[in-house]
């Protein structure tokens, strides 16, 4: 049998982020219908996510420090981090975060876990515990897809080089 840390290891780009209330409401989106994000596994038991709104507000400043209300409420609202340390229950499937570092300051040092599901270059998490969300507790359902070096990526890569070079 395969352990779930080979299988988990490396890194997960989102498809998709559905929260179902445990109430029987429709399924929200709270990052919209097209999200975006990162998910990444370590073999030394570190992991860290990164999951964004598509449609957040750009902020007219070149500052980071200089946002609008409006702009720093669009980005808060619409992006979600967080790193730390990762355990795993191969038993029941179950992956276990151990939060160090959050956007959401009330994560810090607290555990959330997730049942893991496989179905070839795809990983189903679903939160084993609901959440409070926007006023509702709910479940959490995210799907990400294994990240392969493509051609896409050389080509990324030589844009970004391209755009250090014509800075220097």
């Amino acid at each position: 049998m395969t352990s779930l840390k080979n299988e988990l290891v490396g890194t997960w780009s989102l498809l998709s982020y559905i929260e179902v209330p445990i109430g029987g409401e429709d399924s929200l989106f709270p990052m919209g219908k097209t999200p975006y994000g990162i998910l990444m596994y370590a073999a030394d038991g570190y992991m860290s996510v990164q999951v964004a709104k598509d449609e957040r507000l750009l902020y007219k400043s070149n500052d980071k420090l200089m946002a609008t209300h409006e702009e720093m409420v669009s980005s808060l609202q619409g992006y979600m981090a967080f790193s730390g340390k990762y355990k795993l229950d191969n038993n029941n499937a179950i992956v276990s975060y151990i939060i160090k570092s959050s956007l959401y300051p009330n994560w810090k040092n607290k555990i959330q876990r997730r049942k893991i599901d496989f179905e070839g270059d795809i990983l189903y998490l679903k939160s084993t515990e609901p959440i409070l969300s926007n006023g509702a507790y709910v479940n959490s359902y995210m799907t990400w897809k294994r990240v392969d070096r493509t051609i896409d990526d050389f080509f990324e890569e030589q844009v970004l080089n391209d755009q250090l070079s014509s800075e220097n």
